[in-house]
């Protein structure tokens, strides 16, 4: 803490007015020494608030490619016609095999075989 000292010169008389004590006599001139402290100041840092950065990514749309049938499955890995029906009866005749339920699979990919 910095301290100031202050000097004042003044006369006996305003010594007596302000309240000085000691003797003096008329008119000697009396030297008044008082310290004076600053007041006390306090520095303060304030600190910006903190910031982040946040990245989204755009949204994405997954289309996934249609899945192979059965029939479209065989006929993708070249088996015969005949192979696909054993195959149709082994699976137990399911009706999706046969779209138009005549008892002919796979007639969309190999084409219609009654």
């Amino acid at each position: 803490m910095n301290k100031m000292i202050a000097a004042l010169l003044v006369t006996a008389s305003a010594v007596a007015v302000s309240g000085g004590c000691g003797t003096t006599t008329a008119g000697t001139p009396v030297t008044v020494v008082r310290e004076i402290v600053p007041p006390s100041t306090t520095t303060a840092v304030v600190a910006p608030p903190a910031t982040s950065v946040v990245v989204v990514e755009p949204p994405v749309t997954v289309t996934r490619a249609p899945s192979l049938t059965s029939c479209q499955r065989h006929f993708a890995e070249g088996s015969s016609y005949t192979y696909a029906f054993d195959a149709w009866v082994n699976a137990g005749r399911p009706l999706s095999w046969d779209a138009d339920r005549d008892g002919y699979p796979c007639e969309q990919s190999y084409g219609n075989r009654n």
